[in-house]
């Protein structure tokens, strides 16, 4: 499976990246970015080397895994495109790059085009509506010609930390910044791998990698106000059995889980939700669902006055 993976490569981009990290995962150097996504790669990174905890978010859980880019070709890009040489054309962030477009619409029919849009706002660019696969992270509402794609997490930082259970909640909570103390995984992830829940909530978008970061440590996430998040927002997670703990902890009170009916009711739904998330949310998972929704579409024929209204962006 040969793919072009376009992105600005400039800072880190959750959704963008975490795409990109399953497809490397799976297909290895096949897939080829462009321009380089230099801190995803382990190489970039140590003494003497750059400092990934000042990446964004501390630089934890995404960046810094894959093994060195060696055996990847970006060289004749805009050949290649030409002839068709890519099976899929992946643009990682479509509001923020759009590299080689002309070229891409005018040689790939629609199905092997895929835009990913993670950003946080609602807001689509309908006029690319069709001319490619249309992933949009944060729906609002089901849209014609628009897939739904939420965040995930790298299946490596799943079940780093093994300790015992100490604690119904975990110290860090979004509602409180001053609870953001840890610099490092072992610190953070072990919060959560200590505690029964670990409280999140939507703040610029409803989808967060905090909620799968809980869910990678055997927690469960007491998500707050996950009742009126859209239908069409984070299809993957585990919402029911999210919603009953959300429930169950307002009706009996966070101590209810310190009895042993609660904890009894407790390993019911974690393991329920542990595996829906191992299926659903990993990076692999995420980069199968793309290529896997563009692979199950029927080929279009493709409209060139479309396409030459669209190469104006």
């Amino acid at each position: 499976m040969r793919i072009l993976y376009i992105s600005p490569a400039e800072r880190p981009d959750y959704l963008c990246d975490m795409v990109f990290h399953g497809l490397r995962s799976e297909w290895g150097p096949d897939v080829v970015d462009v321009d380089r996504v230099w801190y995803m790669y382990a190489d970039e990174f140590g003494e003497g080397r750059r400092d990934r905890s000042q990446l964004y978010g501390r630089g934890l859980t995404l960046f810094g895994l894959l093994p060195p880019d060696r055996g990847v070709d970006r060289t004749d890009i805009e050949q290649k495109i030409r002839t068709r040489y890519f099976d899929f054309i992946v643009y990682g962030s479509i509001h923020r790059s759009a590299r080689y477009i002309r070229d891409v619409l005018l040689t790939y029919p629609p199905e092997r085009i895929l835009f990913v849009d993670g950003e946080d706002f609602p807001t689509i660019i309908t006029q690319l509506l069709g001319m490619g696969v249309y992933f949009k992270r944060e729906l609002q509402a089901a849209v014609p010609g628009v897939t739904p794609i939420q965040f995930a997490i790298p299946e490596e930082r799943i079940g780093t930390i093994a300790c015992q259970k100490t604690k119904v909640q975990a110290f860090v909570d979004p509602r409180d910044p001053r609870t953001y103390i840890y610099h490092d995984e072992a610190g953070y992830y072990g919060d959560y791998a200590q505690s029964l829940f670990g409280v999140t909530m939507k703040k610029a978008g409803w989808d967060c990698l905090r909620h799968y970061e809980i869910m990678a440590n055997g927690c469960i996430p007491w998500f707050l106000d996950l009742d009126l998040c859209p239908a069409q927002t984070m299809t993957f997670l585990p919402k029911f059995e999210l919603l009953f703990i959300k429930k169950l902890i307002e009706a009996r009170g966070p101590e209810f889980f310190e009895t042993q009916e609660g904890l009894d009711n407790w390993v019911v739904v974690q393991k329920r939700i542990d595996a829906a998330f191992r299926q659903h949310c990993t990076t692999r998972a995420l980069a199968k669902y793309v290529i896997d929704t563009a692979s199950a579409l029927k080929p279009a024929p493709m409209e060139s006055a479309a396409l030459a209204a669209t190469c104006s962006l």
